[in-house]
């Protein structure tokens, strides 16, 4: 080798380790920032005395997908814990004190007092005020999930706008790295914002992510939907402002396709989306309906029934508590959607109203004497306060359309109502642990095999110390005895 050689390669060999030493440096940087996937430097040799610094992106497919997967697994089951957390909430926390079941529990001691001193006013005023804080729970409870679905909407319509911009910004991201491809290069950094784009859309909805020529991705929806091709695809929603007790929210739609709802041939099952839409369309309407049955059925079990011994009697009528369709009884069985917003106590037995308490003793509260159960007016009689004791316990007709059956007793449905709320928060929580344990131990597992290791790079800094002082003194030889040479000629 002669000297222009050599100081060829040893040039050659100073430009390569600069490259060499500037991705070490990137990598260095990138130790803290979870998004950036190590650079690999390879050095290879173009011609005999040439090198270059060959620079890869570390990726891992199938630790990136699961990855994406666990997260987008954990958003749904963290959106369904979310809200049943807060509807416990809203019952009195873990203690539920304002459950249906422990106020009707409240109203039955009151009710066991008063049957057994039927002559003290204050006893049968205590039930009916147990009866007034029971009805007022039931319609603040009511408003409350109505309200919780209302929220529920606006965070999906919140969420579907955030999943917009974050298609738009793939799209930005996505074109880089196709053109850097297409010209022969690549553009790491916009593959890292692409990767951690790819991440966010999964917490929002499942997606799977097909790669193409050019480095070019495709996202497609857990369902089948397309939700990127080369152009961002329209995810729209419309929200509901305000929710009744017979309204539907609305479905999401990709490119005009319900991909959420009934229209949905094939729904999203994951990702906050998918469980913000279940907790919506499902936990809150089964809390709703059960609501609903809970308020008939009291009205069922408290009602008034004809006294007179006619056959054919007249048909019941409402007693302790009413409501808007009173005084009739509404049909045992047949849920009544609403009903639950006007369920109140009788103005016409409670004191506050200026109502009489005695008449939950005697009956007749309507003013109908054939209803009358007290037919003595003693002030001693109890059979009717036992009787609604009772009435309290025996099975009467539930809609199966509330979920829980169609045979219980008033406090055994609202029980049971209370138990499917529990059950499912606890499932939701438990999930929503496991989820979170799995995809930190797999983020973490995809940090470690694509992300930088702060010993690893310095260790490499070192050797590439080395060898680019290695090449300065080859450099600074040659120099010398080129020195030389031009002082002798």
């Amino acid at each position: 080798m002669g000297l222009t050689d050599a100081l060829r390669t040893s040039t050659n060999s100073l430009s390569t380790y600069s490259n060499v030493l500037s991705t070490v440096s990137r990598n260095i940087t990138g130790v803290n920032n979870a998004d950036y996937s190590r650079r690999n430097v390879e050095i290879g040799s173009d011609s005999l005395y040439s090198t270059k610094a060959l620079v890869t992106r570390e990726v891992n497919i199938s630790v990136f997908k699961a990855s994406i997967d666990a997260s987008s697994k954990l958003a749904t089951t963290q959106a369904m814990a979310d809200g049943l957390n807060q509807i416990a909430t809203l019952q009195g926390g873990d203690n539920f004190i304002f459950a249906p079941t422990t106020m009707l529990q409240t109203l039955r001691q009151s009710l066991e007092l008063a049957a057994a001193d039927p002559s003290s006013e204050m006893a049968l005023s205590l039930s009916v005020g147990n009866a007034r804080e029971f009805a007022s729970a039931i319609n603040t409870s009511y408003q409350q999930l109505l309200n919780e679905r209302q929220n529920a909407d606006a965070s999906i319509a919140s969420n579907v706008t955030k999943l917009n911009e974050l298609l738009d910004r793939f799209n930005e991201a996505n074109s880089k790295v196709v053109i850097a491809a297409q010209s022969g290069g690549n553009d790491f950094t916009s593959e890292d914002t692409r990767d951690a784009l790819v991440s966010q859309i999964s917490e929002l909805v499942g997606v799977s992510v097909l790669r193409r020529d050019n480095n070019d991705m495709m996202l497609v929806a857990s369902n089948g939907a397309v939700l990127f091709d080369r152009q961002p695809r329209a995810v729209n929603f419309e929200q509901t402002r305000i929710y009744g007790a017979n309204t539907t929210g609305n479905a999401i739609t990709i490119d005009g396709v319900p991909i959420t709802g009934d229209g949905a041939g094939f729904p999203v099952t994951t990702g906050a989306l998918a469980g913000q839409v279940s907790l919506r369309d499902k936990v809150i309407v089964d809390q709703l309906k059960q609501l609903d049955e809970i308020a008939r059925g009291a009205i069922e079990v408290f009602a008034e029934t004809d006294q007179s011994g006619n056959i054919p009697g007249k048909s019941p009528m409402a007693g302790l508590f009413t409501w808007n369709g009173g005084p009739a009884v509404p049909a045992s069985g047949s849920l009544v959607s609403g009903i639950a917003m006007s369920f109140r106590v009788n103005e016409l037995v409670d004191p506050q109203a200026g109502g009489d308490a005695k008449l939950l003793r005697d009956g007749g509260i309507n003013g109908d004497a054939d209803y009358v159960a007290n037919s003595t007016g003693g002030p001693g009689f109890s059979d009717r306060l036992f009787e609604l004791i009772a009435n309290m316990d025996g099975n009467i007709q539930f809609d199966a359309a509330a979920g829980l059956g169609s045979s219980y007793s008033l406090t055994g449905f609202a029980d049971a109502s209370l138990d499917s709320l529990h059950t499912l928060r606890s499932e939701m929580n438990d999930r929503a642990t496991y989820q979170g344990d799995l995809a930190t131990h797999v983020r973490q597992t995809l940090r470690e095999q694509t992300g930088p290791n702060l010993d690893f790079e310095m260790s490499a800094l070192l050797q590439v110390e080395r060898a680019y002082q290695a090449s300065a003194k080859v450099m600074s030889a040659v120099d010398s005895l080129l020195g030389r040479l031009l002082d002798a000629v």
